[in-house]
């Protein structure tokens, strides 16, 4: 081998191990080679596993009524009147107050109000304070269609009364201080009325007594040895 020849076989050699390093000379890409679109190896999107994925479990949840929620307050029972005085407060005697004061405007043909006739007849008992205040003032009218409709209100709300002091307050109230006037009559039927509902209440059979203990039998009198049975 000559001296020229040498350099030329180290460079030969050279070039064919970086070659063989390298793993291009095989068609085999380094770990760190690009992907034919030039995106690199490490940002390439993972193939998708053929094993079966776990399903995920949906929690629990607590379903909450619409009736009833957190900040829901229980329904208060409904309110049941019997008639009696001080059973509403002023304002809810200003309002029907103020329910029978158009009534009585309507009546009068001063303002008309259909929506006062209606609200008029559906009073209840616990109008009948207001009721009694409206006929005393009407009475001593020269017209006579106010007391009437008043009195004919009270009339059948009477027949829903079941306390007998309530009945005793309208045969108290009604008319008092009035002698005289065009209207007496009326007053006075609403009084008669109310006698006539009171007695019977009063007739009726009171409903048999129970006992605290059913199973148990009547005590038997005592009697002296000797009483005859």
């Amino acid at each position: 081998m000559s001296r020229r020849t040498a350099p030329t076989i180290f460079f030969l050699m050279l070039w064919l191990g970086m070659l063989f390093s390298t793993g291009s000379i095989f068609g085999q890409s380094s770990p760190s080679a690009t992907k034919p679109d030039g995106a690199p190896a490490a940002l390439r999107k993972p193939k998708p596993s053929s094993e079966p994925q776990p399903t995920p479990v949906a929690s629990p949840t607590k379903t909450v009524s619409p009736a009833v929620s957190a900040n829901s307050e229980p329904r208060k029972p409904p309110r049941r009147f019997t008639g009696r005085p001080g059973e509403l407060s002023p304002e809810e005697e200003d309002r029907l107050d103020a329910i029978i004061e158009r009534f009585i405007q309507h009546d009068l043909g001063i303002r008309p109000d259909p929506k006062a006739v209606q609200e008029f007849q559906q009073l209840g008992v616990e109008a009948i304070p207001a009721l009694v205040r409206a006929l005393n003032r009407t009475a001593p009218l020269a017209h006579r269609c106010p007391p009437a409709m008043i009195a004919k209100k009270l009339n059948s709300l009477m027949l829903r009364v079941e306390d007998v002091e309530v009945l005793d307050f309208i045969r108290r109230e009604v008319g008092a201080g009035i002698r005289s006037g065009p209207n007496v009559a009326f007053l006075d039927s609403v009084r008669f009325n109310a006698m006539l509902r009171k007695r019977e209440l009063l007739s009726r059979t009171p409903p048999p007594h129970k006992s605290l203990f059913p199973g148990e039998s009547p005590a038997k009198p005592i009697r002296s040895p000797g009483e005859k049975p």
